[in-house]
């Protein structure tokens, strides 16, 4: 493991069973009061190849620089890994192998489809929920080409599923709101989803620009499916974000992203994170 290394703070705020994680990181510094956790990795010096299997492993470090080796389960896993380039292009939600001995996650066969800069986010309880992360580089670079976050279109076609994104009321900074997804295929509801990660579907939700983290789950797991899902989120920041849900059915992982633009609200903002880069 290098011993430079990119460290992360998350700052976590309960809502309504949702938790929205605001990452604040320093550079080549140890962890401290106030960076409470920190990834290592064996990332350094490295450069990934495009669109073939990579191998990446990382630990999580406490304010004291110890190993952290034990993991609460969250939603059937130790550790949740979330892989997208910073242009929120090619979201990955995978799931290391973990080494309980030495505290080791490692992804065996990551592949990142094209060059460019990806982030790669580590989730997990300790048994507080918490997110870190860390950037890689991919390829040599001179084939990035940035791709737009696209349109705000709210029902798209996904594997042959039609997915329509509707919130409960107008997007705002600071105000919670229900994003509600209908699922159907072949004209009709779907409604015999199968638990994905012990839940009926799974959101992350990510700032343009920044990257600001927001993982959720639906409001209700029980019950008599619709073929609707809930979720009930926060948004910390005016802006646009890029929403990508999963959901599975009929043992097939379905991933669907939206856009939408977030307007600035009239309360107080939320305490803003410092999301500087080297």
């Amino acid at each position: 493991m290098n011993k430079k290394f990119i460290l992360v703070i998350a700052g976590v705020i309960a809502i309504a069973g949702v938790v929205f994680v605001a990452t604040n990181k320093n550079n080549g510094v140890p962890c401290s009061s106030r960076i409470l956790y920190c990834i290592q990795s064996d990332s350094n010096g490295k450069v990934y190849p495009v669109n073939g299997p990579s191998e990446y492993s990382f630990s999580i470090l406490n304010d004291r620089g110890s190993t952290i080796k034990d993991f609460a389960i969250t939603h059937t896993k130790p550790m949740h890994v979330i892989v997208v380039r910073k242009d929120l292009a090619y979201f990955q939600h995978v799931h290391p192998e973990f080494d309980r001995s030495t505290g080791v996650f490692t992804l065996k066969n990551i592949t990142f489809p094209a060059d460019g800069v990806y982030r790669i986010f580590a989730d997990f309880a300790t048994p507080m929920p918490v997110t870190v992360y860390e950037d890689v580089s991919v390829g040599v670079g001179a084939k990035y080409t940035a791709q737009v976050l696209g349109s705000e279109t709210r029902i798209k076609i996904f594997d042959g599923y039609q997915i329509s994104l509707s919130p409960d009321q107008p997007l705002v900074s600071g105000k919670e709101v229900m994003l509600m997804f209908d699922l159907n295929r072949n004209g009709a509801p779907v409604t015999n989803l199968q638990n994905y990660l012990g839940a009926l579907g799974h959101s992350v939700i990510l700032r343009e620009g920044t990257l600001d983290f927001i993982h959720a789950h639906p409001m209700e797991d029980h019950g008599e499916q619709t073929g609707e899902m809930g979720f009930m989120v926060e948004f910390p920041e005016a802006g646009k974000y890029k929403v990508f849900m999963q959901f599975q059915h009929e043992s097939k992982i379905i991933t669907s992203n939206f856009v939408v633009n977030v307007a600035k609200g009239s309360g107080m903002p939320m305490p803003k994170m410092d999301h500087s880069m080297d």
